[in-house]
């Protein structure tokens, strides 16, 4: 690192950057502690991201007015030939929101292109037959005074990967690529230079999941010691979210009762009065996808 970046890194490290996210009243404030240690998603070893890497984060959600922690961006790590690597990925619901808000929007149609026998369609959402064969994804955005609208239409084989959703819904995800390359060439000043997940080539290992501090922490639970370790293997994911969330607390001896505390205490479970079944499998997944973190600071914060 440069002596210029070590600078800013310093001068910034114990500094809030404080900005309003686009279609709020309410100011936010990233540091870059809270990304580092709240907001960034380690790679499959366990590495987090560089100062550099968090003041680049804390710098374009500023410049664009992303909102981290109601899910708009995300820093995603993975472990490159080269060490480990972090890019920021923004969520489609971002592209949406400034859509909706942009004076100029006037809706925006969708859809999968299919082969069907010999014929080529331009299907409306993403359904299709069973024997269509899926080719690739369209959008269209309106305008209200703009005389022409924007239209894409994308490849799929563009961005298809072979392991998750884009094997078991393959018309959804293009769908959303579509969407996004029509909204930012509609929109450049809004939406220039950012890009969904399901544009990206990142490996088949890296998951999005939203930051553990949704809300602020009541209770003061802090972010685990980097000298605790968690190595725990995760349950089958055939089986059921409850069931793997149950054997996870199993295995680190963690009651279901103190986990259920943890979870109201950062703002991830609103019921007093409320158990471990009660929880949305939303909640119980992301529970499984950031476990190594929760059980950490669950032990940290009951010494």
């Amino acid at each position: 690192m440069s002596d210029k970046q070590t600078a800013i890194v310093k001068s910034t490290e114990s500094k809030f950057t404080e900005y309003i996210p686009f279609g709020a009243q309410d100011k936010i404030k990233l540091s870059v502690e809270m990304v580092k240690s709240l907001i960034a998603v380690k790679t499959k070893s366990g590495k987090t991201c560089s100062d550099t890497d968090a003041i680049k984060f804390i710098a374009m959600c500023s410049a664009r007015r992303l909102n981290p922690f109601e899910g708009d961006s995300f820093l995603i790590g993975y472990d490159g030939k080269d060490g480990p690597t972090f890019s920021l990925i923004t969520a489609h619901q971002a592209f949406l929101k400034r859509a909706e808000l942009h004076p100029e929007y006037n809706g925006m149609r969708s859809g999968v292109i299919v082969k069907r026998d010999e014929n080529i369609l331009d299907l409306e959402g993403d359904f299709y037959l069973e024997g269509d064969e899926v080719l690739g994804g369209w959008a269209t955005v309106h305008f209200k005074n703009r005389e022409h609208s924007m239209h894409k239409r994308v490849r799929l084989q563009r961005f298809k990967k072979s392991w998750g959703l884009w094997m078991e819904d393959p018309a959804g995800m293009v769908v959303k690529c579509a969407e996004a390359d029509a909204l930012r060439s509609s929109f450049p000043t809004m939406l220039g230079g950012l890009y969904l997940k399901e544009e990206s080539d990142l490996p088949r290992n890296e998951r999005i999941t939203k930051p553990v501090f949704s809300t602020p922490d009541p209770h003061g639970l802090q972010a685990p010691s980097p000298a605790i370790e968690v190595q725990t293997e995760l349950p089958k994911e055939q089986e059921p979210p409850l069931n793997q969330v149950k054997a996870l607390c199993a295995a680190e001896k963690i009651t279901e009762g103190i986990l259920v505390e943890f979870l109201q205490a950062v703002g991830l479970a609103e019921d007093d009065d409320l158990e471990m079944s009660d929880l949305e499998d939303q909640t119980l997944m992301m529970v499984i996808e950031q476990w190594p973190d929760f059980s950490a600071r669950i032990k940290e914060a009951g010494k």
